[in-house]
């Protein structure tokens, strides 16, 4: 099979192209010279003006028929993405077809609209208009440069369809782990609205070519990127303009006792979450703390959810660990292999057929993260309130906590987690699948775009 890696706007036109095969997959990938890269900016800061015209209300609206159509199973686009991405991604196909299905359930005309009211008032993009006491202005970027990272099909997507509600031109560059989807997207808005579709590129290039860079990075006004410690920080040397960074963050979940009454849909939930996207994402949780004094104890609870851990195994099978990845999930069983060996309050409930999934129960509160996988650990604590004082020292790290706990517990909690860094709570079983308008790494998608002009007369 042989697809496009990559989307250019129609009117780009002479770049040559080269194939990098993955497995039965065979991706064509544009040769980029910072000359080409020079003319795809020119042509879409030339076709942001006449997007811009339009009202994000319209905008939303064609993206909404997109996402609908992307649940097609016949769609042309959606065939593409399931038969290609287990091979870029390394997911099975059934996880594919799922984190699909998952990701279009969030993308709705209800979804964009509630972004858009994140403005205050759309008339603010093409006006003064009173706010306050005062006349204010807001401006949307009129180029943004997205830097993707990861192998998660739609890493990047909100920032993207922030941008474009505000009628702003977007070049992608994709990450080499997941180069695909992307371009599938951006193809099928242009299916669907040309005008939208010449403002949208996506592209992939080696890391390091600092020249492309160059050109990609002072062209923009906003740059919004994804990556690791040491990627932000070497971007952010070179990047003049506003940056958006997103780097490396840990999420967890906390069941109180009382949830443990039902213990069985819990585990199912979280064994859920664990597994979704092979635990990779930013929002996968890498231990649940489990509070003493319920039903059944954090261990028993660590056996129960180690059947659910199979259970989901069955129905979204784990992919494909490289080399090295299973050496890191061998290595991270044994040091607990050995710890339980030693007389340490330790229990492992693992995978039959090897390194499907891993489930640890540990004693020790001090959070650790895990190696990922579907690697997962269970830890116990006297009470939830607890886990705040634990997690303090990873408060520039934390995103989202799952929580399954009675109502009448939820308001003190979510003070105690949202004073220490936790920037979204939700709960388990939906730790995955976040609403279009939360606060990532606890700013706002919207409005961390736009720039405001203030009149005072």
């Amino acid at each position: 099979m042989k697809v496009a890696a990559y989307y250019l706007p129609s009117q780009v036109s002479g770049c040559e192209v080269e194939t990098r095969a993955l497995g039965t997959v065979t991706l064509e990938v544009p040769r980029i010279t910072p000359t080409l890269l020079t003319e795809v900016i020119g042509h879409l800061q030339r076709a942001r003006e006449r997007l811009r015209k339009r009202k994000g209300q319209e905008i939303a609206e064609v993206l909404a028929e997109v996402f609908r159509r992307w649940q097609d199973p016949t769609d042309p686009f959606r065939q593409d993405a399931e038969a290609a991405l287990p091979a870029t991604t390394r997911f099975s196909p059934g996880m594919v077809a799922h984190g699909l299905d998952l990701l279009c359930e969030g993308y709705t005309a209800d979804a964009f609209d509630e972004l858009l009211q994140g403005i205050g008032d759309e008339e603010a993009l093409e006006g003064f208009v009173h706010l306050g006491s005062q006349l204010s202005r807001a401006y949307g970027p009129t180029l943004i440069t997205h830097v993707l990272a990861g192998n998660i099909p739609g890493i990047g997507l909100p920032g993207l369809i922030a941008a474009t509600l505000l009628g702003s031109a977007n070049l992608v560059k994709t990450a080499s782990a997941e180069p695909l989807f992307p371009a599938l997207w951006a193809a099928s808005v242009a299916r669907e609205d040309p005008e939208i579709g010449e403002c949208l590129a996506v592209l992939w290039w080696s890391g390091g070519r600092t020249d492309l860079e160059a050109v990609a990075f002072d062209r923009a006004e906003v740059v919004i990127a994804y990556g690791s410690e040491q990627t932000i920080h070497e971007l952010q040397g070179r990047i003049r303009c506003r940056f958006l960074d997103h780097g490396h963050r840990v999420s967890f979940g906390l069941i109180g006792r009382e949830a443990l009454a039902k213990a069985e849909g819990v585990a199912d939930r979280a064994a859920y979450d664990a597994s979704l996207f092979d635990q990779q994402g930013c929002l996968s949780p890498h231990l649940f703390y489990v509070e003493e004094g319920g039903r059944m104890s954090p261990r028993e609870f660590a056996e129960l959810m180690g059947a659910a851990m199979a259970r989901w195994a069955e129905q979204l099978p784990p992919g494909l660990l490289t080399p090295e990845e299973a050496v890191t999930v061998r290595r991270f069983r044994a040091g607990y292999e050995a710890q339980e060996l030693a007389g340490k309050e330790v229990a492992l409930f693992t995978s039959p057929r090897g390194l499907d999934w891993t489930l640890i129960y540990d004693a020790d509160p001090t959070f650790i993260p895990s190696c990922l996988h579907r690697t997962v650990l269970i830890k116990p604590v006297a009470d939830l309130l607890e886990v705040g004082g634990l997690l303090r020292s990873w408060g520039p790290y934390l995103q989202a906590a799952g929580v399954a706990v009675i109502p009448e517990r939820i308001g003190m909690l979510a003070g105690a987690l949202g004073h220490v860094g936790v920037n979204r709570i939700c709960p388990i079983g939906r730790m995955q699948a976040p609403p279009l308008t939360w606060h990532q790494e606890g700013r706002s998608l919207l409005r961390d775009l736009l720039r405001w002009t203030d009149l005072e007369i």
